[in-house]
Parts: structure tokens; C-alpha cells; sequence
């Protein structure tokens, strides 16, 4: 971020010391890049309260005191056509910030600028970051910040965030943070009404919220019905005179952004850029479409590559660990309960890290570069195929992460019978707890072609999804949507930011999913105890056999495997924890020596480490989609490929992939759409799931023989 002095330097210039401040500003503007660099390993992922709508927030600690950091949703305009512009007036107008940074693209000046200028009305400091300045270079561009700052009476900060160019000048901003002296002038009885309006205010940005009210939009503050009349009355009144005060209000922002734009702009050469050479192949009519296959199949191959050793290795400290624990003089059932029910349920907990991690880097990555706005893009004509506009393949896209905040998430469409087909199509999208299950089960019965088991489960779940959506739309005869969707530049994504990322929303997923994952676990462990040492006779044995002749036409039989599926209607990432005690609960754990112990697991890491830096050339280079299987399996690999054939194995992925997610899905499926439609998801995915097992089963049995 900067040298060591010059931080000291600006920490002791503000001594501001929980200064709260917020960065605003048009998606795609590197608000997070600007988050990532200012707060180095501080960040933190959540969720505003009421929503599942990420944040990203920071704590910068500086030795003159420490600065909050919010990072609000990107948004075009404050006026809330969607979740993420009513959040971001929400918070804006409810919590008033200390410093507002308002972060412009200055390759797109004159259209950031008409959110600037909202912001200008609102009565806060404020500072505007220059960002993507290199960007704007790129296109020719040659721009005068002085102008700017000038013209709105703020500090204005030209960066580069992605590189850290800048950021130290923009701390030191915020101490000359003002309220801008720049006061936008509308004709002159709208200016009057808003002006008599804005006296009956009691709030800071009473300018902003008389204009909002005068145009009849939604303020996402409480008001008092007096205030509300008073407005309704001018508005009338300026509407019987021929005034339109949204048209007024909206024109006059723009072509004072466009004379804004023009004074700060000294010059231009248009230059053809990378993103259009790029696009004229990405967005390609025929090669767009394997072009975005391929990336999506590098991302699931990198994840396999790279996560699978460090999975490998937690598994080695937990064997270790269980044999220090054997070790000890201690009761039977007291030692098992600490070796296959704690280590285990933590171990569960922890193993998940690598494969989130990884998966996130390669997601972070795609989205950063502007390559998962062009996947959007590139699937608007299957999407249309569905009868769903281009902008549903983004909930169904977070579907892939997490099924519950890909829920949440369509309220970004406009309609809410596409909202209800996208909402009920997500579940079917295979979320990362999913992962960890079929990262298992592809390695112990296909490790050659892993990756493609896994990929193949992934668009099987896509598929199911359309078609789930494409019957409702054709069940209530709804024509075909559409929309429209902005593409922003390619960029070059900074690893040390997509790391930062990558590790924040897999701390953040493991701190939410990590106790009730552990409860989970430990629940499981205490029906296979009951009674103590009788595995097969145990309550737990007993409720899973009564699934037994369900799943028979299944090749499923093992009450192990059939029992892991019930606390997996919880979530999904208990499943491998229930599996691992079930079938290793009652075997002998060997004892081990400290020194022994310390040497597995060193032996282990260094293991681990070499496959990992071999995984780099093998990302491209190899032809298999997957590392080779290990010489010796695991024990609970052994087991799982004693357990079952190949044929039951991939029935059994594709169940757990299309029945019930989790509760938090169903919950938000409640939420979002109603009982009715909750219920009626659940009982779809249940009978879709054994059926579309079964026959998968059946094709199985006829490629692979039983």
C-alpha cells in the first residue's frame, strides 16, 4: 500500500480514530480492488443485516487510530430500482457515514458522474478516488483530476488500486474530506419546490431526499405523512404546469455529468483496446460458447489440482492425531468420543478450507477479469432457450458457491414469475458444500476422469435447472424475457487481491458453517454410540435401514452411505464428516509417539507441498483432468470402494445432487416465494432426485458393468 513512512505520516495527520467510511460507486469500479489494497490481511465478508447481499468491511489500523472500512454495493444511481441501490440509499441515508469516497472509473467519467452528483446532494464529506486511471490511458484518454476537484469542490485522488498507485494520497484525503460546494441547479419552480420541500427535512441530505420525493421515487427512510402530502401537493402542482420533475431532475444531473466530463477531459486519442481484441473471439457467435466451456472446466481443474493435496494432508493430522489420542490412558468410549467425534468433527470442519479456497481463487479470478460478465453474456441465448432474461444466469452462477444468497439474489429481475423459475431452479445448482462430496467420490471410483465427473455433475445440475424453469414458463404459458447487461474491460486481476478474497468468504463460509457442521457430527457420533459398541445394532444403523429398500433399485444399500443422505438435508457438508465416523467409528485406532506422530505429518506437509508446486505445470500441461490417485488410499476410501460398485457410486452423486441443498435453501425459498412453493421445491427435488438417479444408475450399469 505504500512505504512504512508514508502510512505513519497519515495516520498521524488524521487522527480519526473509528472514522467510519464508506466507498460508493457504478459496479465494476474496483470499489473491492480499493478495499483489498487499503486494508491488507484485515478484511471481512458478512452480510448487511436483513439481507444475504455480501459486504466487505475492513479494519485499518493505523498508528494514529483506526479507519472502518464499508464497502457498499455497487450501484448506478441512489433512486432504488434494485436490492443493491436500495441497500446502498439505505445505509447511506439511515447510517450516515463519516467519509463518503465516491470510486469513478476514469475511462467512463461522464457516466460515474451522475452517481457523483447524486452524492453531492446528500450533505456528507466526501472524496472522490480516480480510479482505473491506467485504464483510461489505455483508451486514449488524458484527463485533468485539478478540473474535477475544482468543479466539485471535494478532493479528488487519481489511483490505481489494483496496484496500490495512489492509495496513500487517498488517505491522507480523508482528513480534507468536505461536503461538496457544488450545488446542481434545476429549472427554477422545481429548484423552488425542492427547495421549500428540503426546509421540512430534518436530515443531512434533506436536498436529496425532497428531489427523490418531488420525483416520486422511494425513499428507504421513514417519513411522516405531513412531509409525504406536502410533497404529493408540489409535485402536482409542477405536473399541472408541464413540469415532469423526474425527466427535469435526471436531465439536468446528465448534462451537467456530461459538461463535468468534458471540462476534466483534456484530450483523447481513441485507441482499440484489448478488451475489443479480446471480445471479437470471447464473443464470438460459434467460439464464444467452448471458449467459456473451457473456462469453466480450468477453474474446476484448478481446484482439483491444487486442493487435493492439502485435503490429503489435514486428513494425515487428523490419523495422527487420533493415534496420540489412542495413545492415552483413557476409556474406551471416552477416547473414541475424542478421536472419531471432536477430531473428526473438526477435521471435517477444516477440510472443507482447501476446496472452498481454491474454487473462490478461480471464481474471484473469472469475475475480476470481466470473464464472468461475458459467461452472462454468452448464455443470454440459453437463458432465452429457458425463457429467462440473460441477467438470471448470475443468481444461478452464486447458485454454484452457495444456493442460499443465489436465491436472494433474484430479486435483481423484474418479474416476479422469473424470480420464482430462477429461485426454484437454483437448488439444483451444485453449491461448494456439494463439492467436497463429489471430490470424494470422483477420486475413489473415477481418479482418472475426476474432473469431468465433476464438471458433467455441474452441468447436469444447469440443465436440470433450465428445464425446471423452462416447464414453469411453459406450464403458465410466459413469454420469453429478456434485458440488458453491461460488460465491463478485462482486467488483469491482482493475486494478492483475489487472495485476499478467496481467503475472507472462505474464513467467512467455515465461521458460519463450522459450529452447526461440528453439532452435526458429534449428533451423528452419539446415534452410532447408542448403544455403546454395537455399530450395526445402533439407533443411527436403524433409521438409515429403513431407507434401504427405497434406494435398492439404486444400488444403494450400505445404511452407511444411505445415512450420511439424512443429515445432509441439514447441509450438505456433513455428509463425508457423517460418512467418516460411520464407517471408521468402530475401527481400532494404532497408537502413535509424539516423535512419530510430528514425522507423519511433517512428511505429509513436504508431500503435500511438491504435489502442489507439480500442479502448476500439470494445470496446462497434462492430459488427465485430475492428479493421479494416491498409492495407498485413505481409510475411508478403502471403505467407500469396498461399499459400493462405480454404477452406485455416480447414482449416489447425482442424488446428492438434486435432492433438498439444505434447510437455509428451503428457508429462503419460504422466504422469498411462500410455504406453498417451499414445500413444493422440496418435494420436486426429492422424487426428480431418485428418478434422475435411477437412471443414471441404469446407463451406468450398461458402460461400466456392476
Amino acid at each position: 500500500m505504500g512505504c512504512p513512512e508514508c502510512q505513519g505520516a497519515v495516520a498521524t495527520a488524521l487522527r480519526t480514530d473509528g472514522m467510519r467510511v464508506v466507498t460508493v460507486g457504478n459496479p465494476n469500479t474496483g470499489k473491492t480492488t480499493l478495499i483489498n489494497a487499503l486494508a491488507g490481511s484485515n478484511l471481512k465478508v458478512g452480510n448487511w443485516p436483513g439481507t444475504t447481499v455480501d459486504r466487505l468491511e475492513a479494519q485499518l489500523r493505523l498508528p494514529g487510530g483506526t479507519v472502518r472500512l464499508v464497502d457498499l454495493p455497487g450501484a448506478y444511481s441512489l433512486n432504488p430500482t434494485t436490492p443493491e441501490e436500495a441497500l446502498a440509499a439505505r445505509e447511506l441515508l439511515a447510517h450516515p457515514p463519516d467519509v463518503v469516497v465516491n470510486v469513478v472509473d476514469a475511462g467512463n467519467l461522464e457516466r460515474n458522474l451522475h452517481l457523483t452528483l447524486e452524492l453531492t446532494e446528500l450533505g456528507l464529506p466526501m472524496v472522490v478516488a480516480l480510479n482505473l486511471m491506467d485504464e483510461a490511458e489505455a483508451k486514449g484518454y488524458t484527463l485533468d483530476p485539478a478540473a474535477l476537484e475544482r468543479a466539485l469542490g471535494v478532493p479528488v485522488v487519481p489511483l490505481v488500486a489494483s496496484r496500490g498507485r495512489g492509495t496513500d494520497e487517498l488517505l491522507a484525503a480523508l482528513e480534507r474530506a468536505r461536503v461538496p460546494e457544488l450545488r446542481l441547479r434545476y429549472p427554477g419552480e422545481l429548484d423552488r419546490a425542492a427547495v421549500r420541500l428540503a426546509k421540512r427535512i430534518r436530515h443531512p441530505a434533506g436536498r436529496w431526499i425532497a428531489l427523490a420525493l418531488l420525483a416520486g421515487e422511494e425513499v428507504p427512510i421513514e417519513l411522516d405523512g405531513e412531509l409525504l402530502e406536502l410533497a404529493r401537493q408540489l409535485r402536482g402542482e409542477l405536473e399541472r404546469v408541464g413540469i415532469d420533475p423526474y425527466l427535469e431532475i435526471e436531465n439536468a444531473r446528465y448534462v451537467r455529468a456530461h459538461e463535468l466530463a468534458q471540462d476534466a477531459l483534456l484530450g483523447s486519442e481513441p485507441r482499440l483496446t484489448l478488451t475489443d481484441r479480446v471480445d471479437r473471439w470471447v464473443l464470438h457467435p460459434l467460439l464464444g460458447g467452448p471458449i467459456f466451456l473451457l473456462g469453466m472446466l480450468l477453474a474446476f481443474r484448478f481446484t482439483f489440482l491444487f486442493s487435493t493435496p492439502w485435503v490429503d494432508f489435514i486428513g494425515a493430522v487428523q490419523e495422527v492425531l487420533a493415534g496420540w489420542i489412542a495413545a492415552l490412558p483413557l476409556p474406551p468410549l471416552v477416547a473414541s468420543f475424542f478421536a472419531d467425534g471432536l477430531v473428526g468433527g473438526v477435521g471435517t470442519v477444516i477440510s472443507f478450507a482447501p476446496v472452498l479456497f481454491f474454487l473462490y481463487v478461480a471464481l474471484a479470478f473469472l469475475e475480476t477479469s470481466g470473464f464472468l460478465a461475458r459467461a452472462a453474456f454468452i448464455a443470454d441465448k440459453m437463458m432465452l432457450l429457458a425463457g429467462l432474461p440473460g441477467r438470471a444466469f448470475i443468481p444461478l452462477i452464486l447458485g454454484f458457491g452457495c444456493n442460499v444468497p443465489a436465491v436472494y439474489s433474484t430479486r435483481i429481475l423484474t418479474g416476479r414469475f422469473d424470480r420464482l423459475r430462477v429461485g426454484l431452479a437454483i437448488p439444483f445448482m451444485s453449491c461448494s458444500a456439494r463439492l467436497v462430496v463429489f471430490t470424494l467420490f470422483a477420486a475413489v471410483f473415477f481418479p482418472r476422469y475426476a474432473a469431468w465427473v465433476v464438471f458433467g455433475l455441474y452441468l447436469l445440475g444447469m440443465v436440470v435447472g433450465l428445464l425446471t424453469a423452462w416447464l414453469l414458463g411453459r406450464a403458465a404459458g410466459q413469454p420469453a424475457s429478456s434485458g440488458l447487461m453491461e460488460l465491463p474491460p478485462y482486467r488483469l486481476p491482482t493475486m494478492q487481491v483475489v487472495l485476499k478474497q478467496a481467503w475472507a468468504r472462505t474464513r467467512s463460509f467455515l465461521e458460519g458453517a463450522g459450529g452447526p457442521i461440528l453439532l452435526a457430527v458429534l449428533f451423528v457420533w452419539l446415534l452410532l454410540n447408542l448403544p455403546p459398541g454395537d455399530l450395526e445394532g445402533s439407533l443411527y444403523a436403524r433409521v438409515a435401514g429403513w431407507l434401504a429398500p427405497l434406494f435398492a433399485p439404486l444400488g444403494i444399500g450400505d445404511w452407511r452411505l444411505l445415512g450420511a443422505l439424512i443429515p445432509g438435508f441439514v447441509a450438505k457438508e456433513v455428509v463425508v464428516g457423517t460418512l467418516a465416523v460411520s464407517y471408521l467409528g468402530a475401527e481400532p485406532t494404532t497408537a502413535l509417539g509424539l516423535a512419530q506422530g510430528l514425522g507423519q505429518i511433517l512428511a505429509t506437509f513436504w508431500a503435500s507441498l511438491l504435489t502442489t508446486l507439480g500442479a502448476v505445470p500439470a494445470l496446462f500441461g497434462l492430459p488427465q483432468l485430475a492428479p493421479p490417485p494416491p498409492d495407498a488410499p485413505t481409510a475411508l476410501q478403502a471403505a467407500l470402494r469396498a461399499s459400493a460398485a462405480p454404477a452406485a457410486a455416480l447414482a449416489y452423486m447425482v442424488y446428492v445432487l438434486l435432492y433438498t441443498p439444505c434447510v437455509a435453501t428451503v428457508t429462503a425459498l419460504k422466504n422469498e416465494f411462500g410455504r406453498f412453493w417451499a414445500a413444493v421445491a422440496v418435494v420436486y427435488e426429492l422424487i426428480l432426485a431418485w428418478v434422475l438417479a435411477w437412471g443414471v444408475y441404469r446407463l451406468a450399469l450398461l458402460w461400466l458393468g456392476g
